[in-house]
């Protein structure tokens, strides 16, 4: 019952914050007595819309329910970084990062970003510093996992060459989305995986990767790219390999949760392919797979020893 009611109250806030950015400042949440504003939550569905115009057809009270989500996540890595970093030090990776986030929302300048965040009572700060946050917790991530990354190098030459020398310099790529999640309990995968299929009828399957997925590429709607079949396990592939555009994959077991992919398009690309470089594509790959577990698994973990507490 207090779910329910807080949802309310949040949702009342979203409607009047439209108006007024609320005349009140009020405590949501805290976060290891971190405090989260109904005005830092408005602020955060401003900035997610402007990132995603898909969010532009999620009903108000998902939109809500997605961004306090979305901001205690954030506040939750926030607290561990402090731990080890301190933030204004990153200048240069952080603008470069800015500089493609400006890019991918078609903005010709810094300029025009500018006055284009300032209607939205946003600035280029607030921006900077989800970009260093995200920059400095992937620091973290990689110091302490770094010495355990395991990757089979003549596995991935062998299955490299295997997948290269039957595809008579034909190489099929697929544009992947996905929602990759951790059921509570074996008993609640059935109820978890009915819940998410449910969303995606509702509310597509880009939002509902934003509200459920655990995955890095939420925020992303769950975009993973373009995809080169020779570059993904024989398990996913034979997976997706079948699918038709825009269908949804049965359900796949990976290391860290459950994963649901759709299939937005495939191609076929006749192409010389050089060995070396879909090599260093495919290391390069599986190391980033195997740190994005990490940090899931690592966010796991400090999210269960972090006080969350609703006001």
């Amino acid at each position: 019952m207090k779910g329910i009611i807080k949802i309310i109250i949040l949702f009342f806030i979203f409607i009047h914050a439209n108006n007024s950015i609320a005349n009140t400042i009020n405590i949501i949440y805290t976060v290891d007595n971190n405090p989260i504003t109904n005005v830092e939550i408005n602020n955060e569905i401003t900035y997610l819309k402007l990132l995603s115009k898909g969010l532009q057809n999620m009903e108000d009270e998902s939109l809500v329910m997605y961004a306090s989500k979305s901001i205690i996540r954030e506040k939750i890595k926030e607290v561990e970084i402090l731990k080890y970093f301190k933030f204004g030090f990153n200048d240069e990776i952080v603008n470069q990062n800015l500089f493609k986030l400006i890019s991918s929302l078609g903005i010709n300048n810094i300029s025009e970003f500018e006055e284009q965040i300032k209607n939205l009572n946003l600035s280029k700060e607030y921006f900077k510093k989800k970009i260093e946050i995200e920059i400095l917790w992937n620091q973290i991530i990689f110091n302490k996992y770094k010495n355990k990354l395991s990757i089979d190098e003549d596995k991935i030459k062998d299955s490299l060459k295997d997948r290269l020398n039957n595809s008579k310099n034909e190489i099929e790529e697929y544009y992947l989305y996905e929602i990759l999640f951790s059921p509570s309990s074996s008993y609640k995968l059935k109820e978890e995986v009915e819940k998410i299929k449910n969303s995606i009828n509702e509310i597509g399957f880009e939002n509902t990767a934003r509200v459920f997925s655990i995955s890095a590429s939420s925020s992303n709607g769950g975009d993973i790219g373009w995809i080169k079949k020779n570059q993904l396990s024989k398990q996913i592939a034979n997976k997706i390999e079948n699918l038709e555009n825009l269908e949804i994959s049965d359900l796949i077991d990976v290391p860290n949760g459950k994963l649901i992919l759709m299939l937005k398009d495939k191609r076929k690309l006749k192409v010389k392919v050089s060995f070396d470089e879909e090599f260093k594509k495919a290391l390069m790959m599986e190391r980033n797979k195997q740190l994005n577990r990490f940090s899931t698994i690592y966010f796991k973990k400090v999210e269960l020893n972090t006080v969350i507490n609703e006001k």
